[in-house]
């Protein structure tokens, strides 16, 4: 029986960068480039297929904006994916999608294509604030294609941004009332971060009067699991919500501190106690694999200590917290007595719940990275 796994594919391109994204992706690249490089996706599984016993429990296809490529790329590469290794039965298959480049024929292919879960990159229907972050889809834009995606898909995730230039509690609210009008099973809610390397980051100093303050973006924050929680989709991860049985299992993998292979230029890896990553340039990376290697840039081993701190950081993500029983299972570590410390300091602050689990408070949510430091 093979190794049970996630398996991650970046797909680098899109029509035009954000002005908050620090992702590696390219825009409008030739058809011929696209071409190659997803010939190179099908090199590197054979790898993989090559050197490794493995089935394929989930599948997830980002960006980038993979809705930006011919379809008919998605569709030969899932098949390829069928035909060469085991896939457990429903496999979630997941695609991120953004509303410029989605149209009902893609949704179609997509459909046929054994692709069950579709990702949209709403981020606000505020025409003002999709301008502000450099989206070329308008909120009517992004209304008309979550319409199509009801009729294709039962499983869809809907991303929204907080803290976002011109943005009040007042727009995001409007925003979120007419999201959850769709009817999505499972959305996704994050907070604007301005990272190196961004237009938003060269720009800081003419944006910040713009953005709202920490504390109207913490309303944003707390008014959404208010919200959705009023329409059975209950939070289950720090910036996720479902309705149940539509939590994303591929991201659970990752929270869960579970297998995953990413294939594909920058794509990560977390496999056989290593954590590896591909190298970034695109052109790169299909000669690498051109030549018979895996385009691995970086590749660390991490030993148990380091391990044992990924899991506490990653299950604390998660609202249930961290299963102490599970936890002593997998390390042989009694967690109680080992982090006294931090657990007595975390608690004076109100910060961390224990009974059989240990998870964050509401304020440890709002401080979550005060949490994770101290076990760095």
């Amino acid at each position: 029986m093979g190794k049970k796994i996630g398996l991650y594919i970046h797909i680098p391109f899109c029509k035009k960068k954000c002005f908050y994204c620090d992702f590696v992706s390219y825009e409008n690249v030739e058809n011929s480039l696209v071409s190659e490089y997803f010939n190179s996706l099908q090199r590197e599984l054979i790898f993989y297929k090559e050197n490794y016993d493995i089935e394929i429990e989930t599948i997830y296809i980002g960006g980038g904006t993979p809705s930006a490529v011919n379809p008919k790329h998605i569709e030969r590469l899932i098949e390829f994916i069928y035909l060469n290794f085991k896939v457990e039965e429903n496999c979630e298959t997941t695609i991120e999608a953004n509303p410029e480049s989605l149209n009902e024929e893609k949704l179609k292919i997509y459909k046929l294509s054994n692709i069950n879960r579709l990702s949209i990159g709403i981020q606000s229907l505020n025409d003002t604030e999709l301008k502000a972050l450099g989206r070329i889809h308008t909120s009517k834009r992004a209304q008309e294609i979550l319409e199509l995606i009801v009729r294709y898909f039962e499983n869809f995730n809907v991303d929204l941004m907080i803290g976002l230039p011109h943005q009040n509690i007042e727009s995001f609210s409007k925003t979120l009332e007419r999201v959850i009008s769709f009817g999505p099973p499972h959305l996704s809610v994050y907070s604007l971060k301005i990272e190196e390397g961004t237009y938003f980051y060269d720009e800081y100093e003419s944006l910040k009067n713009y953005l709202p303050s920490e504390e109207e973006e913490r309303s944003m924050y707390w008014l959404a699991v208010e919200r959705l929680y009023d329409f059975g989709i209950y939070q289950y991860e720090i910036s996720n919500f479902a309705k149940k049985s539509f939590e994303c299992k591929h991201n659970l993998k990752y929270w869960d501190y579970e297998e995953y292979i990413g294939i594909g230029s920058s794509s990560h890896s977390f496999f056989e106690g290593y954590r590896y990553s591909n190298v970034s340039d695109i052109k790169e990376y299909i000669n690498s694999v051109k030549s018979g290697y895996v385009a691995v840039d970086t590749k660390e081993y991490i030993d148990e200590e380091e391990r044992e701190k990924e899991y506490i950081i990653l299950g604390l993500r998660k609202i249930e917290g961290i299963d102490l029983l599970e936890f002593e299972r997998r390390f042989n570590i009694n967690f109680m007595k080992k982090y006294k410390t931090q657990i007595e300091k975390l608690k004076k602050y109100g910060l961390v719940d224990i009974n059989s689990r240990f998870r964050l408070t509401k304020k440890g949510i709002d401080l979550a990275n005060r949490v994770w430091q101290e076990f760095v």
